[in-house]
Parts: C-alpha cells; sequence; structure tokens
C-alpha cells in the first residue's frame, strides 16, 4: 500500500497548529511513514503513539526516534491500524494510506476523542462534509467535520496523481440519533440508493423486523434527505 509523505515542512507546521497541540495532548498517528509528522507532532504533544504497518518503514522509525522511544514520549506500534486495537488518545493527526481511509474513518468514530486533524484524498473528504452518500451521513450523528485546506501534489513525496484535502474533525455529534438503527438504516438505505425510502423502508423492515413511518420522505431518495431526517427515522422506528 503507497504511502505519500508530506515534504512540505510549512504545511507540516500547519498540521501541528490546526490540532492545537499541548503538552498534555496524546496523539495518535496512523501511517507514519518516514516520520516527517512524527517528528513535529512530537515537538509540540505530550506523547505520541505511533501505528505503521510496513516493517521496513516500522524499523527506520526506531532509529529516527531512538532517543523519544526510550523516554516514553513516542510508541510505535507495528501492525494493521484496521486491525490493532487503538490505544487511549484523545487527539489523532495522521496522514494515512488514502485506500483505507472509509474503514479507518468508521473505525475512529466509534473511539473518545477531542479533535482530529488527517489528511484525505479531496475527492473522500468532499464526501465526508455532504450529507448525499453513507459516509457523509453517518459523520454527522458522531462529529462536525470540516475541510481546511486543499493540499496539491507537489506537498508530496511521491507525488500523488490527485489533489489531498486537511480536513479537522471534531467529536461533536450534529444530529440526535438512535445511533444502532441510524448506522443500520443508513447502511442499508445506500446500498439501494436508486430506491425511493418508501420501498427501502418496506425491505428494512423485512430483513430486520424494524417498522418506520416515513410518509414524509417515501417519495425521496437516500441521497436527498440528509442525515437530520435519518435521525429523526431511526427515533420513530419500533420493533415488530
Amino acid at each position: 500500500m503507497q504511502q505519500f509523505m508530506v515534504i512540505d515542512k510549512g504545511l507540516l507546521k500547519r498540521i501541528a497548529r490546526y490540532a492545537d497541540l499541548k503538552k498534555e495532548d496524546l496523539v495518535l498517528e496512523v501511517g507514519c511513514g518516514t516520520g516527517n509528522l512524527t517528528n513535529v507532532l512530537l515537538k509540540n504533544a505530550g506523547k505520541v503513539v505511533g501505528i505503521e504497518k510496513d516493517l521496513k518503514l516500522a524499523e527506520f522509525l526506531k532509529k529516527r526516534f531512538k532517543n523519544e522511544i526510550e523516554s516514553g514520549k513516542f510508541e510505535l506500534i507495528v501492525g494493521d491500524a484496521l486491525k490493532v486495537e487503538f490505544p487511549r488518545f484523545n487527539k489523532f493527526v495522521s496522514n494515512i494510506p488514502y485506500k483505507i481511509s472509509s474503514p479507518l474513518v468508521f473505525k475512529l468514530l466509534k473511539h473518545d476523542f477531542e479533535l482530529a486533524v488527517v489528511m484525505f484524498q479531496k475527492e473522500f473528504a468532499d464526501r465526508l462534509v455532504r450529507e448525499d452518500n453513507r459516509l457523509g451521513v453517518i459523520t454527522k450523528a458522531y462529529c462536525k467535520a470540516e475541510i481546511l485546506e486543499i493540499v496539491g501534489p507537489d506537498s508530496f513525496r511521491p507525488k500523488p496523481k490527485v489533489h489531498s484535502a486537511l480536513v479537522k474533525i471534531v467529536k461533536e455529534k450534529q444530529v440526535e440519533a438512535n445511533l444502532e438503527i441510524f448506522d443500520k438504516l443508513v447502511t442499508f438505505a445506500f446500498s439501494m440508493k436508486r430506491k425511493k425510502m418508501r420501498k427501502i423502508l418496506e425491505e428494512f423492515k423485512n430483513r430486520f423486523n424494524i417498522e418506520i413511518s416515513a410518509d414524509d420522505v417515501a417519495e425521496n431518495r437516500p441521497e436527498e434527505i440528509g442525515a437530520k431526517k435519518f435521525a429523526e427515522l431511526s427515533l420513530r422506528a419500533s420493533r415488530g
């Protein structure tokens, strides 16, 4: 899995500034790469825990941050971020491998944290802050997300073929919902997004034995109703 390392020193400093790092912060970083961002985080936070899957890069990181590891300021977990258990953290700051963006976001949302600053592919970031797709709708029930800046290919080595976007995520839910039903309903609805909600909710009842009255959105498709309405539907749900 290819990683694009940030080489723009100004961008690295801005990432740390966006994260509002303090000496009491415990930062989790996924995809440390060669440690350029790690180095900036270590200078500004109390402790950094990094997760790196690539064995060669992990060995490089162990050498580069030997002193920080010995002092306890930096802890390196060698493994797959989608499989390992996340340690305790209050801030998440990462330039992640773009291919794991979606599953990583859903995993992140299940954890308690104050703030995340994450580099994504621009196309993914656009979806994250909109409400016409599963990712964007579910995100609204857990946090507030906003694009901080668009980043061009020249800020990375190797250069990606796409533009990237730096996104700020604050653990501050935007809607009130029955989260168990909300997640299930949104995922189900967008799996058949060409159908109208009347038909989707009929099939949802047949599949999960959960009935939801939705005459007000019956003729709409999932991408047309937004996170707030999905949340309202989850609160109307009844079993049987």
